[in-house]
């Protein structure tokens, strides 16, 4: 999936695009689900989309390489 080309469009013009994707970026806070989608520190980290994509084929699936326990994600 590609979204732009920053060698033809400035970077901030692609991000704050009206792209399906980039709008869902943005808001990324709102789409994750499972772990990344209760944890705490969502806000900060939100998980690795693209691990999430390859392992379950879901890009707001949580993310697989989380080290964090049940208790560090609830805070």
């Amino acid at each position: 999936y590609t979204v732009g080309n920053v060698r033809e469009r400035p970077f901030s013009e692609i991000w704050n695009s009206d792209d399906e994707l980039m709008v869902m970026l943005r808001e990324k806070e709102k789409h994750v689900k499972g772990r990344c989608g209760e944890c705490t520190y969502k806000s900060l980290c939100s998980g690795c989309r693209i691990r999430a994509r390859a392992v379950y084929g879901d890009l707001w699936a949580e993310d697989p390489a989380c080290y964090l326990t049940a208790e560090e994600l609830t805070g």
